[in-house]
């Protein structure tokens, strides 16, 4: 059970550690004014992206969890409106000929 559970999650975990270099890059441009952030941001990147390892700093945890649930609500969310529309059936336009 639990091991199925960790394999259905896995990509979001997965997600998550990616984003938790995000937010170190984020992190890394806190102390710059607001002109010359993105250009910062883009060398911050390279920097956090260096390292394959998730960044364990509290701020960066988070940002890792909410980008892992967000990408799991998106999913949820898209599977769950998938079964208001019937399959294989054109739409709009759609011309039925006898």
């Amino acid at each position: 059970m639990k091991q199925k559970f960790i394999l259905l999650n896995m990509p979001y975990i997965l997600v998550g550690l990616f984003a938790t270099n995000l937010g170190q890059a984020w992190r890394m441009t806190l102390n710059v004014d607001a002109s010359k952030r993105f250009l910062v941001l883009l060398s911050a990147l390279q920097i956090a992206f260096d390292t394959p390892l998730p960044s364990l700093y509290p701020f960066d945890i988070l940002v890792g969890i909410i980008c892992g649930a967000g990408l799991r609500l998106a999913v949820y969310l898209k599977s769950k409106n998938a079964k208001k529309y019937r399959q294989g059936v054109e739409y709009g336009s759609a011309r039925w000929s006898a």
